[in-house]
């Protein structure tokens, strides 16, 4: 405890300046620490960001000469199946010689037009070995070169797509395609890719400076692009992938090192091709800028501690004590504290902050005492333009009905409508409380209820639960149930074809009342129903304050935003009007 003591007094010797130092050279340290591990995660991001820009570059490329190569597929095969060949090979020895050599021209054209379509082709070649033919794209003569037949009916035998001869890479095919003898095909068709124009696309993968590109076949017996050392051989690129590379994994990005330097190396395999595509960079190309940045890094965070320390004196004196005297000025404020005023002694723009903040505390203050007068003034003529209003409808029915009884001469239920009509005018034309207990008003709904009960005899049916003992003194404002089951009777129970139902339930919820009335009737269809909700949801000032919207504004004036009413589809098919008001004074909104 002594200890602690004389730690506290220690720093009260200090002065805020000196703390202030204190703070920020302690901040810093983490700061450096914590750039110098960004440092070092920045390296490891570029490395991660550059394999993924080499994966995704090696993906795009080998998928675009994939469907070059798919398509030159497509070509030879269709080829093969021309009717020009077809006519060669089948009718040949029928065929006038004049005929025949048409038909030669015309296959030379077509497959300098296939030669043509493509960049990666360099040359065709179509051999008819029963008449000894061999039509090229640019010359027909009668030799038919062995080692490439045999090559060519090695990838049929392996179903291959590409093979190394003679220094070049062919693509073949032959009709027809599939025997079921050992019989040999009665054609051949050779397309020589262009290998400059392939590795010329390679070039272009790499977007740094010494990256290059190369594929190579994957059981080593070619390969196409520029190795990472002169003289390298597909096998032995094929082992060096092995060595590096993800077991399994027919793509992905890798690290090796040749001759001690180090590479980045993305790689990709296709079926088609039987080979892998490979782009690797130098390392050095790649994260030698960053001991750039390095020491940048060091120069900016010595730099930035000088500016620091600068700069945190000068925002304490100049904004960080009039702006924190002023925000706690608006929290007193938000309290509910109107008598602050600030003093400022210097000339700048805090000084008008200042001077407005007082202002408005004043004009707040007068705007809030005039605004609560002008609510009080307002609820009260509501409510008296509330007690002024009789229902003519209400009363046309009850004179016609109290007559057709006189004309029965049923005096006992005259002489109960004539009480129960004295009671209903009785209360809402007394003028003498704006409050009056919940059990008056409950009461008079009864006075009401009566007098339709005997206008609609069976035709009614009324459940109406009793008050609750705690809230028969809630003081509510007067004349807020009547509006509302005056609506179910004239928009829902009037026209009712059968039983008209009539529920007045009283619920205790939590810290509220409720008392929810509903009826049976169809007066209001769903849409109507959502417009009358909306509208006591609405704050517009110049609505319509009569009926319901008047008892729901009068409510909210009364408790707060809280409560009021609140309309649904009640269960038995019409309007559920539900007044939800505070079980206890404490419970309004301040």
């Amino acid at each position: 405890m002594k200890t602690l003591t004389k730690y506290r007094v220690f720093l009260t010797e200090f002065t805020i300046f000196q703390k202030l130092v204190a703070t920020f050279l302690l901040a810093l340290i983490p700061i450096l620490v914590i750039s110098f591990m960004m440092n070092i995660s920045s390296e490891a991001t570029i490395r991660k960001d550059i394999s993924t820009s080499m994966n995704s570059r090696v993906h795009f490329y080998l998928s675009t000469f994939e469907t070059d190569l798919e398509r030159i597929i497509r070509m030879k095969q269709r080829y093969m199946v021309d009717e020009d060949v077809q006519n060669l090979i089948m009718f040949h020895q029928i065929l006038p010689f004049s005929e025949q050599r048409t038909s030669m021209i015309t296959i030379q054209e077509k497959l300098r037009q296939f030669r043509d379509s493509s960049l990666f082709v360099q040359e065709l070649k179509l051999f008819i070995p029963e008449l000894n033919l061999n039509i090229q794209d640019e010359i027909i003569d009668r030799s038919l070169p062995s080692d490439e037949i045999a090559v060519l009916e090695q990838l049929r035998s392996k179903n291959g797509t590409v093979a190394p001869v003679n220094n070049e890479l062919i693509l073949g095919d032959s009709y027809p395609k599939y025997m079921l003898n050992d019989h040999p095909p009665d054609a051949w068709l050779e397309v020589v890719l262009s290998t400059k124009n392939m590795e010329s696309s390679l070039k272009q993968i790499s977007q740094y400076n010494d990256g290059e590109a190369i594929i190579f076949d994957n059981s080593g017996n070619w390969s196409l692009g520029v190795p990472p050392e002169q003289g390298i051989k597909a096998k032995e690129m094929l082992g060096l992938l092995q060595r590096n590379a993800a077991p399994g994994q027919k793509s992905g990005v890798g690290r090796f090192e040749l001759n001690k330097t180090s590479y980045y190396f993305a790689y990709e395999y296709s079926e088609l091709l039987n080979g892998t595509l490979m782009v690797y960079v130098p390392e050095s190309q790649v994260l030698g800028p960053l001991d750039w940045y390095k020491r940048v890094f060091w120069i900016l965070a010595v730099t930035s501690t000088g500016v620091i320390l600068f700069f945190s004196l000068w925002i304490y004196r100049l904004i960080h004590q009039p702006m924190y005297r002023l925000t706690s000025a608006f929290r007193r404020l938000e309290k509910g504290e109107f008598q602050l005023v600030l003093s400022y002694k210097r000339k700048d723009e805090f000084r008008y902050l200042y001077e407005q903040f007082n202002n408005m505390t004043q004009r707040l203050k007068q705007l809030i005492q005039d605004v609560y007068e002008q609510e009080l003034r307002s609820n009260r003529a509501e409510l008296k333009q509330l007690q002024s209003q009789i229902n003519p409808h209400f009363l046309y029915n009850i004179f016609f009905l109290l007559n057709r009884i006189l004309q029965f001469e049923d005096i006992d239920n005259a002489k109960a409508i004539t009480r129960h009509l004295g009671s209903y005018f009785r209360y809402i034309t007394r003028n003498s409380k704006d409050e009056v207990a919940l059990e008056q008003e409950m009461e008079h709904i009864r006075y009401y209820i009566s007098i339709q009960t005997i206008r609609f005899g069976r035709r009614l049916h009324v459940e109406l639960d009793d008050l609750p003992k705690e809230a028969s003194q809630l003081l509510v404002p007067k004349l807020i149930l009547q509006p509302i089951v005056e609506n179910a009777f004239e928009y829902g129970l009037e026209e009712h074809a059968e039983q008209g139902i009539l529920h007045i339930r009283c619920l205790i919820k939590e810290e509220a009342f409720e008392i929810h009335i509903e009826e049976n009737g169809k007066g209001l269809t769903g849409d109507e129903l959502a417009a009358l909700s909306e509208r006591l949801n609405s704050t517009e000032i110049g609505m319509e304050t009569t009926g319901i919207i008047n008892v729901h504004r009068r409510l909210q004036l009364s408790f707060g935003k809280l409560f009021g009413l609140h309309v649904t589809r009640s269960a038995l098919g019409g309007v559920l009007v539900t007044v939800r008001v505070p079980l206890h004074p404490s419970n309004r909104e301040a």
